[in-house]
């Protein structure tokens, strides 16, 4: 399981192309999008099934009340892998802050990843990830641990809003 190969951009101009065009039918989540999350991706897709399993390399970064990843460094952490579709891709992109707005936290990424099934059987998948930008990530506290959703409920903090709110005006009901 993990990534098996770089990662893959289009260029500038198509920023707001949907990325089915690139090969990415499915989205990694690693943060508050994941099952039991905040912003767990069911209230964005109803009914979604989650495909598998995934652990992305790089470096799990400390933001507060969600994390960054950056595809800089060695550590595993684990993320779901969901089917993609337009428009769980433009909820996301006004989660992450990428449309229709831009507040310069995120870059989308495609990465070819393995990806462990529910039936014990491994594939390999192009998917869609939001990598934090090095703007972001840079001075804040590593965290030591794979799995994000868990270190965070053994903070004790508490969300103070969920994106829906603060970046989209969604109502997280």
């Amino acid at each position: 399981m993990g990534q098996t190969a770089s990662t893959i951009t289009t260029p500038a101009s198509d920023q707001q192309a949907p990325w089915h065009a690139c090969g990415a039918l499915h989205v990694a989540v690693y943060g508050t999008l994941r099952a039991g999350g905040v912003n767990d991706i069911a209230r964005l897709q109803p009914g979604i099934v989650r495909t598998g399993v995934t652990l992305l390399t790089g470096t799990l970064h400390d933001l507060g009340w969600y994390p960054g990843l950056s595809l800089d460094g060695t550590q595993s952490v684990l993320a779901e892998v969901y089917p993609l579709n337009d428009a769980l891709e433009q909820a996301m992109d006004g989660i992450e802050g990428i449309w229709p707005q831009d507040f310069g936290e995120y870059a989308k990424r495609i990465l070819e990843v393995k990806v462990a099934l529910p039936d014990g059987d491994e594939q390999s998948l192009r998917v869609l990830f939001y990598e934090a930008l090095p703007a972001i990530v840079q001075g804040t506290p590593v965290i030591d641990a794979s799995d994000w959703l868990a270190w965070y409920r053994g903070t004790g903090r508490e969300h103070p809003n969920s994106p829906f709110q603060l970046k989209t005006g969604m109502d997280q009901s």
